[in-house]
């Protein structure tokens, strides 16, 4: 996990075992109706394609991916943090999470990017926004994350420790992060990682957003594309402030703890630091519940075919009765 026992102070990790399987309940069933919805109506009811779709139709396959991997972690959790999986599943799982974390954030960079273009640039835009050039941007935004995250599937791995005075006791960690040995060099990665993968594209996102809000006051936009723009800036300042800004600084920090805050002086700041940080893992998965919101308030005729769909369904049933 996270943090290890520490040698003259160990931390509590009892609060994750019954914290962090809720979350991904949560998130596993929420994730999966919604973003089955999503790319249920992505590629049956939303031909043809716009750019601002195909962006969409990829963070939902992202968020789809992670949540199938879902059932491993919550029984991880639900048995006392012990993994009987195997190293290799290990590895694959935290390398999905990191894949869905900076895959989602890259992708709502690029939906961002997208708006700010047709709000702020309408007619010198247009060549940018054609769907060729949507599809090449997500296949290069795949082959990004997945290259920059592969080196998980080195640092993460699995380590049986004790559990009690009894070998029968010892259960076998999965290493969200990496091993005690390794950890100088992973806070190096960590902090590289944050830094191309969320501030990057958050500062990235935050001018793109000054820009629109200075556009939609100072310009008569037209209702629809104000409203959508303005759902926009609100839930995906919402996730970064609730999934991600969160998580990466007490990753981070927690990481710090374990290189240079070890000892009894610092003990029970390590303990307020690593369950800090237990909370933002969950918190940072919620994303996956969140971004079905975004296409219903966001999309491109989403909310209204969606709603068309809807409503015949019920017509038809209420026909039979």
């Amino acid at each position: 996990m996270g943090c290890e026992t520490m040698v003259s102070c160990a931390v509590n990790k009892d609060f994750e075992t019954f914290y962090l399987p809720i979350m991904y309940i949560i998130v596993f069933v929420t994730g999966f109706i919604g973003n089955s919805v999503a790319l249920w109506m992505f590629i049956f009811h939303m031909r043809p394609w716009s750019s601002i779709t195909i962006y969409m139709f990829n963070l939902a396959l992202a968020d789809i991916f992670y949540i199938f991997s879902l059932p491993l972690l919550i029984f991880y959790y639900l048995q006392g943090s012990d993994w009987i999986f195997g190293e290799l599943l290990c590895k694959l799982q935290r390398f999905i999470f990191h894949v869905n974390l900076y895959g989602s954030i890259l992708f709502l960079t690029c939906i961002s990017v997208h708006r700010y273009t047709g709000v702020v640039h309408p007619m010198k835009s247009l060549g940018r926004l054609k769907k060729k050039s949507a599809t090449i941007i997500c296949v290069c935004v795949w082959i990004i994350v997945m290259a920059g995250i592969s080196p998980i599937l080195y640092f993460s791995r699995t380590q049986e420790k004790a559990h009690g005075t009894h070998p029968d006791t010892n259960k076998t960690t999965c290493y969200d992060t990496t091993s005690k040995k390794l950890l100088q060099t992973y806070f190096i990665y960590s902090m590289s990682t944050t830094f191309f993968g969320f501030c990057i594209p958050f500062a990235t996102i935050l001018v793109c957003y000054g820009f629109i809000v200075k556009a939609l006051i100072s310009n008569d936009m037209n209702t629809p594309l104000r409203s959508k723009s303005v759902r926009l800036v609100i839930i995906v300042l919402a996730v970064f402030a609730i999934s991600y800004l969160p998580f990466h600084v007490m990753k981070n920090l927690n990481l710090q703890s374990r290189l240079y805050y070890q000892g009894l002086d610092n003990c029970e700041w390590n303990r307020r630091v690593y369950a800090t940080y237990q909370v933002t893992r969950g918190l940072a998965s919620l994303n996956s519940c969140v971004d079905p919101i975004l296409y219903f308030l966001a999309g491109d005729t989403f909310r209204r075919k969606l709603t068309t769909r809807a409503l015949r369904a019920v017509s038809r049933k209420v026909t039979m009765v």
